[in-house]
């Protein structure tokens, strides 16, 4: 896991945080913003295959259990975040968050276009050491999910 801990500057009016492009190299195609009202909201386990898809994620506010899945190995890695974490998530592998406080904001840059006909998900109850994890930091009735993240794609 690519671990990258920007200098966030907070101030009265609030803050702000650079964000390195030249993570995902020369291009990236999709700028996507995830505003989380709850905690213990679950988004994920995705991931395309045609396009694989490439992800720079960063905390904005809050704070998230990061999840990368590998879709050959099934190995599990997973990184507590807050605000001055970023982490590179590479095209072999699905991703998905849980966040841990109210109003958690999280930034994507993703290399590779969006294609909904070869999007997937798995649900994050399926693999042990994510359900493991995730319900040391809530409980199973906390957990806030779309119903398609819930059954897999």
């Amino acid at each position: 896991m690519e671990h990258y801990n920007h200098l966030t500057f907070k101030d009265d009016r609030g803050s702000y945080t650079p964000i390195s492009t030249t993570v995902l190299g020369d291009k990236w195609d999709q700028c996507s913003i995830s505003i989380n009202n709850e905690p213990y909201t679950f988004r994920g386990l995705h991931y395309q295959d045609n396009p694989r898809q490439t992800k720079y994620v960063k905390v904005v506010q809050g704070s998230i259990v990061d999840f990368m899945v590998d879709l050959n190995t099934k190995e599990v890695e997973y990184l507590i975040m807050k605000d001055t974490d970023a982490v590179r998530i590479p095209n072999n592998k699905a991703h998905g968050f849980l966040t841990l406080e109210p109003n958690t904001i999280v930034v994507y840059l993703v290399e590779g276009d969006y294609s909904p006909e070869s999007e997937h998900s798995i649900p994050w109850n399926t693999i042990s050491e994510i359900e493991k994890v995730v319900l040391t930091h809530s409980a199973y009735n906390e957990i806030i999910t779309s119903d398609k993240d819930k059954i897999g794609k």
